[in-house]
């Protein structure tokens, strides 16, 4: 009940009961609080008129009864002579407006009981509450605690979670109850009451079978306490140690299909704890032989990835309670066909290394053989990255042979003659280079005589008349000219007697045309 509640019963009781209201005091008949906490007792007074000088009431509040003189009173507040009193205890009422409520704060257990209000006019003008307020200080419950075990290891043993609370009052009151245990276990939990030498302490637990599945589970343990409404809770996450469990390896792709160039990361993905070391392993497709790879991260990057990182992945994820190895990943790093080589014994052979496999065809130079002669015989063959083809010929033909090998990301070409082939190009190449010179030298020649001719006609027009043939002599060889001819050549010469015609320049020019060189010089 309020301080104002209290003056307004006061007066209507005193409106009833006349005089016998003149002294009164009236307080709340109990209150409950927990132990720390701060309480107020709601107080009112009345004394008869005429009325006095508030300063010089006294008032007074004690313990366990109402008379200061008995034994049993112990009195926590004296405005007269505060000092010497707890600072926790304070009056809070105004006593001008008859209100004698008290605030005792921080209070403990030891404060229970009954108080009392007395309040001193003077000359023996002094009155004592006949009933007094019933305080009930509870000790409140500690947190709970929830103990468990050291390590919690995946098994099949069963494992026990136990729950506490103490600084209980009253048997009976309180409870422990958990939460978030229904899958765990079906053990159905009870509490127990134990006596500690001061107050009641509560314990709870239940058992279960640890499983990887219940690692990180939180579960709660509540205390409720009955004649006071409180409650509290504790949580805790609980931590199952177990060995790596459904390992994985993942790749993360910026596509579907890798090429080389691409960056490309590796995950090893597992369930464990505590946390996993990883093994990387690396089995070539060629050979099967496994590599052990040089990191022990969970991941692994490839910033531009290459041809010779194809291969069969797996990681393996250990800790100190066991392992365990995920299963085999391929990693096919494409690109367009490259080595592309033709080897010839008896049969031409085309390999192209490439991913995807190459498509290769073949090309002859002799227009005269087609690839589906049946003299020509062509076998295909894939092994990984690596295209063969076949080519058989049953010609003794000289041509040369090329191989197209060609995938989505590119083709390359390489072109292989027989042996003899380029030596007869070549000699076909210089027969062609030295006709060419003959006919440039010939050539030459004819130009040059043209122009002689020219340059000799010239001389004849520019005589005054034209000059016509008349006679040629030439001098008699002897015999013994003839056989100094046999040794070297002797200079001959013919005599011609020329004669000038008057008929013009056009019939001197068809005159000299008929000179003719009968020797050299």
């Amino acid at each position: 009940m309020s301080t104002s509640h209290c003056n307004l019963a006061l007066i209507v009781v005193c409106l009833i009961q006349g005089s016998v209201c003149q002294w009164s005091v009236w307080v709340d008949d109990a209150v409950y609080v927990w132990e720390g906490e701060s309480v107020i007792l709601n107080c009112s007074f009345q004394y008869p008129d005429p009325l006095r000088d508030p300063s010089t009431v006294t008032a007074r509040w004690l313990k366990n009864s109402p008379f200061p003189n008995n034994q049993q009173a112990a009195e926590i507040y004296n405005s007269r002579n505060m000092e010497r009193f707890s600072p926790d205890v304070q009056l809070i009422g105004d006593l001008n407006e008859r209100n004698c409520s008290l605030q005792i704060d921080n209070i403990h257990k030891a404060d229970t009981g009954i108080y009392y209000f007395r309040f001193e006019l003077g000359q023996g003008n002094n009155w004592s509450g006949e009933d007094g307020i019933s305080v009930h200080v509870y000790g409140r419950p500690t947190k709970p605690y929830i103990s468990v075990p050291e390590e919690v290891l995946e098994g099949d043993e069963l494992v026990t979670l136990t729950c506490s609370s103490t600084n209980i009052d009253q048997r009976g009151r309180a409870t422990l109850s958990w939460d978030g245990i229904s899958d765990l276990t079906e053990w159905v939990p009870r509490t127990e009451e134990q006596w500690a030498g001061y107050s009641w302490s509560l314990t709870n637990n239940f058992a279960f079978i640890p499983s990887y599945q219940h690692h990180n589970r939180i579960i709660k343990c509540m205390v409720n306490y009955i004649p006071y409404p409180y409650t509290d809770e504790t949580d805790l996450t609980l931590q199952i140690r177990y060995p790596p469990k459904n390992t994985v390896l993942l790749v993360n792709a910026s596509q579907e299909e890798i090429k080389e160039g691409d960056c490309v990361t590796l995950v090893c993905v597992g369930n464990s704890f505590p946390e996993a070391n990883y093994t990387w392993y690396k089995k070539d497709r060629f050979t099967n032989k496994t590599a052990v790879l040089n990191t022990a991260s969970s991941n692994m990057l490839f910033q531009k990835i290459s041809r010779k990182n194809s291969g069969f992945y797996n990681c393996l994820a250990t800790n100190y309670l066991g392992s365990s190895l995920s299963s085999e990943v391929e990693i096919d790093v494409q690109y367009k066909p490259d080595k592309v080589t033709i080897s010839q014994e008896v049969l031409y052979k085309c390999i192209a290394e490439a991913s995807p496999p190459a498509i290769i065809t073949w090309k002859i130079s002799d227009d005269s053989i087609n690839l589906t002669d049946p003299r020509v015989s062509i076998k295909s063959e894939f092994n990984g990255t690596h295209s063969v083809s076949t080519l058989r010929l049953e010609t003794t033909a000289s041509f040369c042979v090329s191989c197209l090998a060609q995938n989505k990301h590119g083709v390359s070409v390489t072109e292989r003659c027989p042996p003899g082939s380029f030596t007869k190009s070549l000699l076909l190449a210089v027969g062609v280079i030295a006709s060419g010179v003959v006919v440039i030298i010939i050539f030459v020649i004819v130009a040059w005589k043209k122009k002689k001719e020219v340059i000799e006609g010239q001389e004849l027009e520019s005589d005054s008349q034209p000059v016509i043939y008349t006679e040629v002599q030439t001098p008699k060889k002897t015999q013994a000219t003839q056989s100094e001819a046999s040794g070297r050549r002797e200079n001959e010469f013919a005599y011609a007697n020329l004669q000038h015609d008057s008929l013009g320049k056009q019939q001197a020019k068809r005159q000299s045309d008929r000179v003719e060189i009968l020797g050299t010089v």
